[in-house]
């Protein structure tokens, strides 16, 4: 294929053309099949030329209608015009449709309350341990998620210097930045006793995904709130209190519900919101977060002596001390540190009624869907 007319040319073709030559190889080869394959959902059969602004528009509304966020809706496009853009900077296409990128949605800021954080970590207390230490490592980092899936014990913890290196050997930085940052206090005993390889593994492999996990830990704090509540429920219905006892009810269910909307990402907002609520400066939550402060080269000695975040682990082991005295004596885990009671790291055992993860088949129509990616 040399320099072809769009009219003669089927976007599949170009689109696993790119896959297989560009987007797999990228550190969002998961995302880029995922936003293919609903390009090719959306245009079945179709040629490049068919690509027109009329059906784009289309398109963005259908993803609307599927209840897909603006942000997400956006990245979907963004994959799309990457393949086409490639396709005709490769000679494949002697010209490409313009895709017009929506606009960008409104961060997702939602962050827990103490109050919804401290049912999240009970929760998460009765779950496997796989899933204990990734919550550990999301409230001590408040690095995104797939950092902390990432994470292996080759080269990136320092315990000497008590130092995380959130970016992996070899990995190139973009414009998801990936900062060194101290280790908090709570996550050494925790790093210690991780086994040489990947340290969020399950069954011996590495995830890809903590997505199922993070909400089957979200039902079971709903579960939860509601169950503790039926006691007072009961008792104010008892005593005659029917408005209180109704009162009770709808608070529960809205408290309950409201933890539906908890995602790996909101343990990162959460920590972020608590940091900045505690007199963290924005500079200085901005490199542990690993965000661009516009100066790339301070930026490179700062991955090599992150001692100017010590004062935002400070104000992370705070957090956490706060949250532990928030919890019961029986739902801190081994790792407590007595003296300090910084660390509610939560119990190793898992309860025997959890059901092993399940397996989702990947989309279709980029590549044969022989392979399996663990949640």
């Amino acid at each position: 294929m040399e320099r072809e007319a769009p009219q003669e040319v089927l976007l599949e073709t170009i689109l696993v053309r790119w896959f297989n030559s560009e987007g797999r190889l990228q550190a969002s080869s998961v995302p880029n099949r995922y936003g293919l394959a609903k390009w090719s959902d959306h245009f079945p059969g179709a040629l490049v030329s068919e690509v027109t602004s009329t059906k784009q528009r289309e398109f963005a509304e259908a993803l609307e209608e599927d209840g897909y966020a603006d942000g997400y809706i956006r990245r979907i496009f963004a994959v799309g015009k990457r393949a086409l853009n490639w396709a005709l900077q490769e000679g494949l296409l002697d010209r490409a449709p313009f895709v017009k990128l929506p606009p960008e949605g409104d961060p997702r800021a939602r962050a827990m309350t103490m109050a919804e954080a401290r049912w999240f970590l009970r929760a998460a207390a009765e779950d496997l341990p796989h899933v204990i230490r990734y919550v550990a490592l999301a409230f001590g980092t408040a690095a995104r998620p797939s950092s902390i899936l990432d994470l292996s014990t080759f080269g990136q913890f320092d315990f000497e210097g008590e130092v995380i290196d959130l970016n992996p050997p070899g990995r190139r930085q973009n414009k998801k930045y990936r900062p060194a940052i101290p280790m908090a206090s709570f996550l050494v005993p925790i790093l210690q006793n991780v086994p040489p390889g990947r340290v969020i593994h399950f069954n011996d492999r590495p995830l890809k995904s903590i997505r199922s996990a993070i909400e089957r830990v979200r039902e079971r704090a709903r579960a939860m709130i509601r169950r503790e509540a039926a006691g007072a429920v009961i008792a104010a219905w008892r005593a005659g209190d029917w408005d209180g006892a109704a009162k009770l009810l709808v608070t529960a269910k809205a408290a309950g519900d409201a933890m539906r909307t908890v995602s790996a990402y909101t343990i990162r907002h959460t920590v972020a919101t608590e940091l900045r609520g505690r007199g963290v400066q924005p500079w200085e939550l901005s490199g542990f977060l690993g965000h661009s402060t516009g100066y790339r080269t301070t930026e490179m000695y700062a991955k090599n002596r992150p001692e100017h975040l010590r004062g935002v682990v400070r104000a992370v082991e705070a957090y956490w001390s706060d949250l532990g005295a928030l919890l019961d004596r029986q739902h801190l885990g081994p790792f407590v540190n007595q003296e300090q009671r910084s660390s509610c790291v939560l119990p190793s055992q898992a309860l025997k009624s959890i059901k092993p993860l399940r397996n989702l088949v990947e989309p279709g129509g980029i590549e044969p869907p022989t392979s399996t990616m663990p949640l």
